[in-house]
């Protein structure tokens, strides 16, 4: 669980980090709310390591979501175009994005975090990004719609409000890590901006400057844990130190007979284990994911097909080998995704917080934006901007 405090100087576009919080993600599993207390208390824990740090009381939080509950669909929407001279307004836009709301099949387990518009029509003009002032009689939307567990959001929502704090907005993860990640070059050429979490890995994918797809895979770097913890014959907590140690995603380029004492890790331990069998465990899991990811880019038709490429975040993306595995799997360009913050301790942590800082540039989108074509229904809460973010580090 992370909590992020910055603030955008006047003039400046980079945000400077004024505190970061980090309490460990108690009563979570795969992104699903377990125990209400343990993560309140972890809320809280993070929260107030951060208000130390940087000496103000924090009240309201924009909390990221993601996690194996996340789902997407699409709908499309059409309306008449409401002006007697034919001129396309903000209002038309919403109006046909809330009539492919309407096309939505009813799920009372689901709420609808976004709306996002891929592509409008206008009359017979297809492939139109912006129609606002454009004249027609016809206006089509075809858009992304982002899902979550309706119960897991409540449940989030009480956790927060338990640590006496209260949820300015809900965004997905990868969009919001987008928006301090991804460039506009990028997002034009087609690229896919990927989180390996602890429980999950999430994604989101752009092409012609608007998001296309999105998605979760439900493999994280617990099952990753939990496999060295199997094969070894060990303590998760142990299987964990000894992966972010010795963990790498490339077996054939380390020597067969490098061992691991365990006695580094477990003091009366004697035995040891093969660093190449290690990181032959990580090497199956990760290729489990890209698989997965493959099939997901093949249902837009765009696998192998992103000129940008695959951009990685969060902690994991500094995994040994990651980078050429990911690039290998993927048949596609990749690179880590370095998020433009001032003051960060290091790149690493800077690119650890991408999703949070993200969280600020959403923020200031929603409050700045006046024409908005997409929106997020669950986080439509208040208005006011902030400076202050929570991450929860669910997935």
């Amino acid at each position: 669980m992370q909590t992020v405090v910055a603030e955008k100087l006047r003039g400046e576009q980079d945000l400077r980090i004024l505190a970061v919080g980090i309490a460990p993600s108690a009563g979570v599993r795969r992104g699903v709310v377990v125990d209400l207390d343990d993560v309140t208390s972890s809320i809280r824990q993070s929260v107030q390591e951060a208000e130390r740090v940087c000496g103000l009381n924090i009240k309201s939080v924009c909390v990221t979501v993601g996690g194996a509950h996340i789902s997407t669909t699409s709908s499309k929407g059409v309306i008449a175009v409401s002006r007697a001279d034919g001129e396309i307004s903000p209002e038309d836009v919403r109006r046909a994005v809330a009539a492919a709301e309407t096309f939505v099949t009813r799920n009372p387990n689901k709420a609808v975090l976004h709306m996002i518009p891929r592509d409008f029509k206008v009359d017979n003009e297809a492939g139109v990004k912006d129609p606002i002032g454009m004249h027609g009689v016809r206006l089509e939307v075809d858009t992304l719609i982002i899902e979550c567990s309706a119960s897991f959001l409540k449940n989030l929502f009480k956790c927060v409000e338990g640590a006496g704090l209260t949820v300015q907005d809900y965004v997905f993860a990868p969009l919001a890590a987008s928006y301090s990640v991804l460039t506009k070059r990028q997002k034009e050429l087609g690229a896919m901006l990927l989180d390996i979490g602890a429980g999950v890995a999430s994604f989101i994918v752009f092409e012609e400057g608007v998001a296309m797809h999105a998605g979760v895979v439900p493999i994280g770097g617990n099952l990753i844990t939990n496999d060295v913890a199997i094969g070894f014959r060990t303590h998760v907590d142990v299987a964990e130190r000894i992966k972010l140690t010795y963990g790498s995603c490339l077996p054939d380029e380390l020597p067969k007979r490098e061992i691991i004492r365990l006695a580094e890790f477990i003091p009366e331990e004697t035995s040891t284990v093969s660093r190449r069998e290690l990181a032959e465990i990580i090497e199956a899991r990760m290729k489990d994911i890209f698989e997965l990811l493959q099939k997901e880019l093949k249902k837009i038709d765009r696998k192998q097909l992103l000129p940008a490429g695959v951009i990685l975040i969060g902690g994991s993306a500094y995994l040994p080998g990651l980078l050429e595995l990911t690039r290998k799997e993927m048949g596609l360009p990749v690179e880590i995704g370095f998020p433009p913050a001032t003051e960060a301790p290091d790149e690493q942590m800077a690119v650890s917080l991408a999703t949070a800082l993200g969280a600020i540039h959403w923020q200031e989108m929603r409050s700045l934006q006046t024409n908005t074509a997409w929106s997020g229904r669950a986080g439509d809460l208040g208005k006011k901007p902030w400076v202050v973010w929570l991450r929860s580090l669910l997935p």
